[in-house]
């Protein structure tokens, strides 16, 4: 079984990233390489796809606006209501 190897340049362009950050993330442990030499570093593409796929966010939907409060405090601290002007109106007549 051989597996295609990719250079960094390579790599990086699957990702669609820099081989600057590609090195970052392989520093840091989040992405699988193949040490070919003490200098020569190659990546599996199932490596970049595992990545990618570990990278894969879930979204969650957002919570229902909460209804606004129809009252409200004034300054002296005591609650005022709030009405609209077709409710004022109203209570004119």
């Amino acid at each position: 079984m051989t597996t295609a190897l990719l250079s960094e340049p390579e790599a990086a362009a699957r990702l669609h990233i820099s081989a600057r950050l590609l090195r970052e993330l392989r520093r840091q442990g989040h992405i699988r390489y193949v040490a070919l030499s003490a200098r020569r570093i190659a990546y599996r593409p199932e490596d970049c796809d595992e990545f990618v796929e570990s990278r894969v966010r879930k979204v969650e939907p957002c919570p229902a606006p909460k209804p606004q409060p129809r009252s409200t405090k004034a300054r002296s601290g005591r609650t005022a209501d709030i009405i609209t002007f077709s409710e004022m109106q109203a209570q004119r007549r």
